[in-house]
């Protein structure tokens, strides 16, 4: 059987990018599109609803819905919970799980580079703005998925906390779809 993530995010180029990153860590899991909502929504109730109850309707047979979205200014510690919290409610039958980078998704490009030379990548200022400056342009849809595909997950691991939560989640996952293996 098998085990699928569909992802909730919120922007174009976590479309891309998200599922290139889930593929390096479990490429065992069966990642489906992502579903896209903006940020702004997506901390609305009837919104998130929508959203989880369509991420949810791509689970084919046994799976679990991913919801990533910037933490923005907000503290991922306290959101992530509540979010999740909410998504639990609503979706009772199915895993759900959410993940915060922190600041943003570009904390993991950095973090995972060995470029910037930076300690904490959740706690790094202008992250698109760095970015830019030593690559030239940036496009979040074009960009990420390549940039993400590149991504030195050691490193990455060390130099953001969000992004080990990522990796927990991941695991967790890869634990359900063991034991849903093992169920005859």
């Amino acid at each position: 059987m098998t085990f699928e993530i569909a992802p909730i995010v919120e922007g174009h180029g976590d479309v891309a990018a998200l599922p290139v990153l889930l593929r390096r860590l479990a490429p065992e899991l069966h990642v489906k599109r992502p579903v896209r909502f903006p940020r702004s929504r997506l901390l609305i109730d009837e919104h998130l609803n929508r959203a989880a109850r369509i991420a949810a309707s791509n689970i084919s047979m046994s799976g679990a819905v991913l919801l990533m979205i910037d933490a923005d200014e907000d503290c991922a510690a306290r959101l992530g919970p509540q979010l999740e919290q909410r998504l639990a409610r609503l979706l009772p039958q199915t895993m759900c799980r959410v993940v915060l980078p922190v600041k943003e998704f570009e904390a993991w490009i950095v973090g995972g580079d060995s470029e910037f030379d930076i300690e904490d990548a959740d706690c790094t200022g202008d992250l698109k703005g760095l970015i830019r400056e030593r690559r030239g342009e940036y496009s979040e849809a074009v960009d990420q998925p390549r940039l993400i595909a590149n991504a030195r997950i050691e490193l990455l691991a060390r130099r953001s906390r969000s992004f080990r939560r990522l990796q927990a989640v991941v695991r967790e996952f890869q634990q359900a779809a063991s034991i849903e293996s093992q169920t005859p």
